[in-house]
């Protein structure tokens, strides 16, 4: 890190524009992993993903390996590194499943779901200060839950979860409390890579002003399924992108997909309102939870989990599964598009160096009317950047941070 440290990033990122660096320096992404993956708080997985005692699932904080398990007996939850303390090997290969305990398969030491090492092979050949107590599985630091949205921090400092998510808070409420009785993260996976930085997809995911053109084929089809007309303009004066503090940001589509009133199914399927991205790594929109996860600078990997909704009838959570699918699905009508794009940028990054200002990427548009509310959230329209602009900030912050 002692080379990525010497970045001026207050060089690099400006309120409204962010050098091309920022995408394509190996560097710059090796002091992200340091001074944001390993220091805030980081989406690791949702409870319901782990919901009876023994259940697990192995993920990743930035680049380092960890378990999400619930203990068989007190049903609390636990995250420790996916690394056995005697010669480092990961002792939890499978990405779900339930077991009380995770055998290394190197030399057979053996841990329960708590990460308490309960198993040594051939234990007599070590001396008598061996103490099995202390060579448990390294826990992180600290882990927080809310709403059933589990954050783990490897920094044993810092702002509490409570204050890091501030007021992104209502946003995930909203999206927990869609179903009569909450919401479900058990249809499943939909994995996908693309070569391009991960903070391509935090952006898109709060960025109005593109899908009339990436998505144009799209919403030409469901102009003509619903009988030649787009059911709103993306110039609707109720949405706007918001900039709501900590690196968190919304697309806010206000009532261009209001439902109408008393119609029971059409408000299921209306979805939370907008696109939330929770800074690092987790994204909530209509039908899903998105999680980002970094590989390298030009690599990202996306894990999409379907959400379904509890208490409902069977035919909703069908529909929204179809509607997810004709979107995001990987032979869907809209995503493809995206990754394209991504590919896109991370070409033209290339081409920095020709000339100082043809270095930067623009996020300017909107600025000179963003306006600020009361709790410090600034806004302006759904086709502006201030949602991007947020994100940077945050990391600006996070980055020169000492």
């Amino acid at each position: 890190m002692v080379i990525a440290s010497r970045i001026d990033i207050d060089g690099l990122v400006e309120d409204g524009r962010v050098n091309s660096r920022v995408y394509s320096d190996p560097q710059v992404f090796e002091m992200e992993m340091e001074k944001i993956f390993h220091r805030t708080w980081v989406y690791v997985g949702h409870e319901t993903e782990i919901p009876d005692g023994g259940d697990y699932k192995s993920t990743y904080i930035g680049r380092r390996p960890v378990i999400v398990s619930r203990h068989s007996d007190d049903g609390q939850v636990y995250v420790f590194f996916n690394r056995c303390r005697h010669r480092g090997a990961t002792v939890c290969q499978q990405e779900y499943g339930n077991s009380n305990y995770f055998r290394c398969a190197y030399h057979g030491w053996v841990y329960n779901n708590k990460g308490d090492l309960v198993g040594v092979t051939f234990e007599d050949g070590y001396g008598s200060d061996f103490d099995k107590e202390k060579l448990g599985l390294v826990r992180v630091p600290r882990v927080g839950i809310y709403q059933g949205f589990i954050f783990a921090s490897l920094s044993p400092e810092g702002p509490s979860l409570d204050e890091h998510l501030g007021n992104a808070k209502p946003y995930i409420d909203k999206f927990a409390t869609m179903g009569p009785e909450g919401i479900s993260v058990k249809a499943g996976t939909q994995k996908f890579a693309y070569n391009g930085n991960w903070k391509m997809q935090l952006e898109n995911t709060v960025d109005g002003y593109h899908p009339s053109f990436v998505h144009q084929s799209y919403q030409e089809i469901v102009a003509r399924r619903s009988g030649g007309q787009p059911r709103a303009s993306a110039d609707n004066r109720t949405a706007a992108t918001r900039d709501l503090g900590n690196g968190h940001a919304l697309l806010d589509f206000g009532d261009i997909y209001a439902p109408p009133a008393g119609n029971t199914l059409s408000n299921l399927m209306a979805g939370p309102g907008g696109n939330l991205v929770v800074f690092p790594n987790l994204a909530l929109l209509f039908s899903q939870i998105r999680h980002i996860r970094p590989l390298a600078v030009n690599r990202t990997v996306v894990n999409l989990y379907p959400v379904h909704l509890k208490g409902v009838p069977a035919e909703v959570n069908t529909r929204r599964l179809r509607e997810h699918e004709d979107f995001y699905g990987p032979a869907s009508f809209a995503a493809p598009d995206d990754w394209e794009i991504f590919t896109r940028c991370q070409a033209g990054y290339q081409a920095a160096g020709l000339d100082n200002d043809g270095d930067w990427v623009q996020l300017k548009r909107g600025l000179h009317h963003e306006k600020e509310s009361d709790d410090g959230v600034r806004y302006s329209s759904i086709l502006d950047e201030s949602s991007q602009r947020g994100i940077y900030r945050q990391y600006r912050r996070l980055m020169t941070a000492d």
